[in-house]
């Protein structure tokens, strides 16, 4: 355990400069803080917050976020349970119960062994925290990890649950989930109903726009399944040409799902340069870089480059060899 701890409390919103003070009221809704040295009132609402150091919060829980955020879940919550037994400042407390439910959460999509426990822990957090600022994030993880198990009644009972947060950005993140828990099932017409309401919306924050572009990427994936494979690069192709290149997340989901839809089609060359846009330019974006090499290692293999096929399948292996699509290569990968 690091030997020196945070003075005050401080708040990292979602943008701008962070906020440092003493925490004088906590809902569901909002964290308020009072600064030391000014006196201003500052109230955060709960959807902006990225992150919050506690007062005399250990140094040591920062870079197990950091590690939870790079995917090392069981190295995030050994931390977070170490700081757990070490905390006194109760509002430090309930923040590392969330810390571990959450990563226990981002764990168990991973691997679905992990279910059941992540499920517990966030149903208990929920329960035991119904005035905390993530209850709702608790209730929409709770949701997704219902519905990635099967359980899609009580995935929609946690959903319900949310009806009342106030954020137009949430209720667009929760009908997004039920409309991939749609996809997922090949109810297309549900998914894309779910989706209209999103798509609707003329977005007045970034959060706002990143889910919008996040519901034209899984229109697009009902449009291919559809065989509507025109429709579907239509809308791929206007988000490709609208959003901002710094919002790479929004580009590289656009790239790999458009080419998915020219796969679809039987546009093997088009596939590939669609592919090849998220390695050449997107390689930060790990979740898609894996997913575009995967199809590249099989597309080159098909066009008649088995050199490139090779190197895309080694460096898939070389750069994530934890991910689904290195098991999925290897699996497929002849005895």
């Amino acid at each position: 355990m690091a030997d020196w701890v945070w003075a005050e409390t401080t708040v990292s919103p979602r943008s701008g400069p962070a906020i440092r003070g003493d925490v004088t009221s906590i809902s569901r809704t909002e964290v308020v803080l009072t600064g030391r040295t000014n006196k201003k009132e500052y109230r955060i609402p709960a959807n902006q917050i990225d992150r919050i150091r506690w007062e005399s919060e250990p140094a040591q829980v920062s870079q197990n976020r950091i590690e939870e955020r790079n995917g090392q879940f069981d190295k995030a919550i050994e931390g977070y349970q170490a700081a757990l037994k070490e905390a006194a400042n109760e509002n430090l407390r309930t923040d590392l119960e969330f810390d571990i439910a959450r990563a226990s959460a981002s764990k168990a999509l991973k691997d679905e062994d992990r279910y059941d426990d992540a499920i517990d822990r966030l149903e208990k957090f929920h329960t035991a925290h119904p005035t905390n600022f993530r209850y709702y994030e608790a209730l929409r993880l709770l949701a997704q990890l219902y519905m990635s198990k099967g359980d899609v009644e009580k995935g929609n009972g946690a959903l319900r649950a949310t009806d009342d947060a106030p954020w137009t950005d949430f209720k667009m993140e929760t009908d997004i989930l039920k409309a991939k828990v749609a996809l997922a099932h090949d109810d297309l017409g549900g998914a894309l109903k779910a989706l209209e309401g999103v798509i609707a919306v003329t977005p007045a924050t970034p959060a706002e726009r990143s889910r919008r572009y996040e519901a034209l990427v899984t229109k697009a994936s009902c449009l291919q399944k559809q065989t509507k494979y025109q429709q579907a690069t239509d809308v791929l192709s206007g988000i490709l040409e609208e959003a901002s290149d710094e919002d790479t997340k929004t580009l590289a989901d656009a790239c790999v799902r458009l080419g998915d839809c020219y796969q679809a089609g039987g546009r093997t060359k088009e596939a590939i340069l669609a592919y090849l846009r998220v390695d050449i330019l997107f390689p930060k974006e790990k979740k898609q870089h894996a997913e575009a090499l995967y199809y590249l290692s099989r597309l080159f293999a098909q066009d008649g480059k088995p050199d490139k096929a090779a190197e895309a399948a080694a460096r898939l292996q070389e750069r994530y060899p934890k991910s689904s699509w290195t098991a999925r290569l290897t699996s497929a990968a002849p005895k």
